[in-house]
């Protein structure tokens, strides 16, 4: 017989972290409890709240919501993400980082002092 709450906890989400303590993402539960049963990762006490109970007929499992892994490369290359041209003007509300404007954006790079206003010549 399983009850609601049961049914909900292979739906849940573990943090997985690096040999580092770098948080490298989050996995599903089941993706987690095979790797704590493999020996490739180990509970994190120190970040998890709380822990989720998973049964089955011969053991009960305790799953907490912080693993770390054991095997893998120690240290982890952070990547830069480009940079677009519409992701800065999506960050920026389309306005011009400079003056504030938001009457002229294609002319962005024309306007370079505070006060200097969008035309090439003031710059």
């Amino acid at each position: 017989m399983t009850f609601a709450g049961e049914a909900d906890v292979l739906q849940q989400s573990v943090v997985v972290f690096s040999q580092n303590y770098l948080p490298i993402g989050s996995i599903n539960i089941k993706r987690a409890i095979a790797l704590l049963v493999a020996g490739r990762a180990e509970p994190l006490a120190i970040f998890s709240r709380f822990e989720w109970q998973v049964r089955s007929p011969r053991i009960t499992l305790r799953v907490p919501e912080c693993i770390r892994l054991l095997v893998g490369k120690t240290e982890r290359h952070w990547k830069a993400p480009p940079v677009s041209r519409r992701a800065v003007f999506r960050r920026d509300g389309h306005a011009c980082q400079y003056c504030g404007s938001v009457k002229n954006s294609r002319s962005i790079t024309l306007c370079r002092a505070p006060g200097a206003g969008h035309t090439p010549g003031k710059t």
